[in-house]
């Protein structure tokens, strides 16, 4: 993927040139010199400020390069060494006698012709031309270039061959008046033709935004002047508008992914680096080599997506690519506004999103007819079957604005991730969790069983996890529940997905875990929440809580030689304990439990002990975030 870095704004600047008397050759600079624009000599010594227009443009098109200067018919055929520089930007052209002496910084000479007399040059032009180089001098100009080639200068040809720095031999005619005259016109020139050409884009932009007519209006006047298939990107990667010419066929949807996955791996969404506006100009392989011009969205320095346009194809001349990093760099700026109007928009129906899948998890509902008038409004079906999934990580912190923010685009893009293009997704931000609700198709209509669903169920668990997984890290869990018919459904599968969540904070399970996957602890339920069985986890487990000290926890110590199925070994490995020090806390834990814990039987009682506490505890935090006290 190939970068050409975008032009910078230019700082206005003078250049103050002592002007010798008539027929003197010697030019003294008393300023660092940016700019050259010679009228002529006229009369005794005098200062004059000449106003720099500003450098011409680092962009290929936007520039004056030595092969332009070349295409004059004052410098034509006058280069005869160092043709591979003749695309070196000329900015500026000053009197070889302005270095004489002088150890100036080396960007002093950065783009200019350097014009020197040929009587000047004696031996040392090869020297003084490998200086110029290093210097980043854009050429030499030798005047009057000798009909006949002197044996110096078949070593400065050498020496320009070699450095890359383009020799030119000026006729007589081609005196510094004339040649800098020229350069200075050419390179006003450019500068002006940019400016008039950013100044007409902008208007044309401007009566479009005034128009009201939107993002997809703003996008359809940069394509019609382009040329281009423009494309606007959310800070998601989301496609908020595109248009194409209509002569054109546009990309493919295949083609927009892989766009947005290559604008994503370069670091353009989420976290982007990115702190400015300006255009980029990046190579991709779509359904042909395309290049695109790339610019950022910002508003207030803050970022809100990505204005792109994608080429007809690649490679682009230089002059398109130029005027169409301008048209960019002039529309990021509306497209901007207008993207912050419908992001407040967006957030005003997510708050009201946000209660309805509250009230769908938690079974809130006024009556019947208030469930019926916001489903309606959410095309949500009451009749339809529906799963809950729940994003976990230590990366959503909701009282940390950034990590917040990351959330929220994550939950978009969950909503977006539907399992297929006509099924409904909803999702919200809860807590430290984003809860996604996804219409599943029903069972009867299928033809397919619960263990098909099951696996349709974890396979979009799976792209919800590589999804936000890109987005917070890879310390992402995913749990989701069974699916369920209707509004009341969503409570029961919500449940079934914050218990698997939950014990996958305990229990060792995979980073997508299914409600599914903890039948044991689904046949537990009930007996979790019966008193019976609660009785029987304390009866069992308080003894060995009961007998911690100074020796360390005793329970964990338990769990462990039972995980360990029973190897006393192993279990002394995974605790770090001497194996004596083991068999002292197991003969604690057998006097504390009246057993012996190394029987099959008392490590069983434990086991089951040990999981209904965990369910009643996970069952009784549900309850109370489920249904708080009134």
């Amino acid at each position: 993927m190939s970068e050409i870095l975008a032009f910078p704004a230019r700082p206005k600047a003078t250049t103050a040139l002592l002007r010798p008397a008539t027929g003197s050759t010697a030019y003294a600079p008393i300023a660092n010199v940016a700019s050259v624009v010679c009228h002529g000599f006229s009369g005794g010594p005098r200062v004059e400020e000449v106003p720099v227009a500003g450098a011409a443009e680092d962009s290929a098109g936007m520039t004056v390069t030595v092969a332009d200067l070349l295409a004059e018919e004052l410098l034509h055929d006058a280069l005869v060494a160092g043709a591979s520089g003749s695309d070196l930007v000329v900015e500026w052209c000053i009197p070889g006698t302005a270095l004489t002496g002088t150890e100036a910084d080396p960007q002093d000479v950065g783009r200019a012709a350097v014009f020197v007399a040929a009587d000047e040059l004696a031996h040392c032009a090869a020297d003084l031309i490998t200086r110029l180089a290093e210097r980043k001098a854009a050429a030499l100009l030798v005047w009057p270039g000798p009909h006949d080639v002197r044996p110096e200068l078949a070593e400065a040809r050498k020496a320009a061959d070699a450095a890359g720095l383009p020799l030119l031999l000026l006729s007589a005619q081609a005196n510094f008046r004339a040649t800098s005259q020229l350069i200075g016109t050419k390179v006003l020139a450019q500068s002006t033709h940019v400016l008039e050409y950013g100044t007409r884009v902008h208007r044309q932009l401007g009566d479009t935004f005034a128009k009201g007519v939107g993002l997809n209006g703003l996008t359809e006047t940069m394509s019609r002047i382009s040329g281009a298939e423009v494309l606007v990107f959310g800070t998601a990667g989301e496609l908020m508008a595109s248009h194409h010419p209509k002569h054109r066929i546009g990309l493919s949807e295949e083609s927009v992914h892989l766009v947005i996955a290559q604008l994503t791996d370069a670091g353009h969404f989420l976290g982007s680096n990115e702190v400015d506006a300006t255009a980029r100009v990046m190579t991709m392989e779509l359904d042909e080599t395309r290049d695109l011009v790339v610019a950022n969205v910002l508003v207030a320095g803050q970022h809100y997506g990505l204005l792109v346009f994608v080429e007809p194809g690649s490679p682009t001349t230089e002059h398109d690519l130029a005027q169409h990093r301008v048209l960019a760099e002039q529309g990021v700026s509306l497209t901007g506004s207008e993207l912050l109007r419908q992001q407040s928009v967006r957030e005003a129906e997510e708050r009201a999103r946000n209660d309805f899948v509250h009230a769908l998890l938690h079974s809130r509902f006024t009556d019947q007819l208030e469930l019926s008038a916001r489903a309606e409004h959410y095309q949500f079906a009451l009749d339809g079957r529906f799963a809950v999934f729940i994003i976990a990580s230590p990366g959503i912190r909701p009282d940390d604005a950034a990590s917040r923010r990351r959330a929220v685009e994550v939950a978009r893009a969950a909503r977006r991730s539907g399992q297929s293009r006509d099924a409904l997704a909803l999702s919200a931000l809860i807590g430290p969790m984003i809860v996604v609700v996804t219409q599943i198709p029903r069972q009867d209509a299928s033809g397919r069983g619960p263990e098909a669903e099951t696996a349709a169920l974890r396979e979009f668990g799976e792209r919800l996890h590589r999804m936000a997984g890109q987005r917070l890290g890879d310390d992402v869990r995913v749990a989701f529940g069974r699916g369920y018919d209707g509004a009341a459904g969503v409570a029961q599968s919500y449940r079934e997905a914050r218990t698997a969540e939950s014990l996958g904070k305990r229990v060792s399970t995979s980073v997508v875990s299914a409600y599914e996957d903890m039948r044991l602890f689904a046949a537990l339920q009930e007996s979790a929440a019966s008193p019976a069985g609660q009785a029987f986890a304390s009866e069992i487990l308080t003894p060995l809580t009961q007998s911690d000290g100074q020796t360390g926890n005793l329970e964990a110590v338990v769990l462990a030689y039972i995980e360990e199925a029973g190897n006393l070994n192993a279990t002394a490995r995974r605790l770090h304990l001497h194996r004596n020090t083991m068999l002292y806390k197991l003969e604690r834990a057998s006097r504390a439990l009246g057993m012996d814990i190394r029987t099959t039987d008392a490590q069983f009682k434990v086991w089951l002990a040990q999981h209904i506490a965990t369910l009643s505890e996970i069952d009784t935090q549900l309850d109370d975030e489920l249904n708080p006290p009134t």
